[in-house]
């Protein structure tokens, strides 16, 4: 079947790009997308939020919201001429919603709460504290208390009470970046629902798991002399 068309999202194609590169247990299992140049790479957007340590401040936090943009002379010049064999293929670019912007990784209000806590971590983790309500909570929804004197914010959450793959990521996630606890992904399925953004999420909380494992020392108690 021949391609009819193609979406491009360059600070997907950055991004992902940067990860699959330096990744130690996708190393030549991963395709590397083709390097889209950062001065076409757009700040702020929900693909940054998830990737970039070193997520900044904007306002507002994060865009997901995109469009096709139409002025083809925009587009990088390699990208232009990939994108231009297929006659409806589209260069996608954040923006709002009075813009005509769509929600072309079909978000839900789980992905947005558990994005604002990753959010919250990336500009300070010292004042967030996510605890696993697993054993503890019988609502069936997350709990988000922020103490006004302290400005620390308190997340009760559980993967059983988060119903999707990019949203339980996250939350594995943050358990592990904040308490270096693993224990909770042990299992030998995939929690990602084939979805763009929750696929190469998961590549990479896998990744940090092993660098992880791989970097602790472990004691195995055996007595060679025996």
């Amino acid at each position: 079947m021949l391609v009819a068309n193609s979406q491009l999202i360059p600070e997907f194609q950055y991004w992902f790009n940067t990860f699959a590169t330096t990744s130690i247990v996708n190393r030549y299992e991963v395709p590397i997308p083709v390097e889209v140049q950062e001065s076409f790479i757009p700040r702020g957007t929900v693909v940054e939020l998830l990737c970039n340590e070193d997520y900044g401040y904007y306002d507002p936090p994060y865009s997901y919201l995109y469009k096709n943009e139409d002025r083809k002379q925009c587009w990088p010049t390699l990208t232009a001429q990939r994108l231009n064999i297929y006659p409806g293929s589209q260069y996608l670019i954040p923006a709002t919603a009075t813009e005509g912007g769509i929600n072309i990784f079909n978000l839900q209000p789980d992905d947005f709460l558990m994005l604002d806590v990753l959010l919250a971590y990336r500009h300070d983790s010292t004042a967030l504290v996510l605890i696993d309500a697993t054993a503890t909570m019988d609502a069936t929804s997350v709990e988000v208390i922020t103490d006004a004197t302290t400005g620390i914010t308190y997340v009760y959450a559980s993967l059983d009470v988060l119903n999707t793959s990019l949203s339980k990521e996250i939350f594995l996630y943050l358990q592990f970046r904040l308490y270096e606890n693993w224990q909770l992904y042990n299992t030998e399925g995939i929690i990602s629902d084939c979805s763009l953004l929750a696929t190469c999420f998961e590549f990479k909380l896998i990744d940090e798991y092993f660098s992880y494992m791989t970097n602790r020392d472990v004691a195995f108690g055996i007595d060679c002399e025996t």
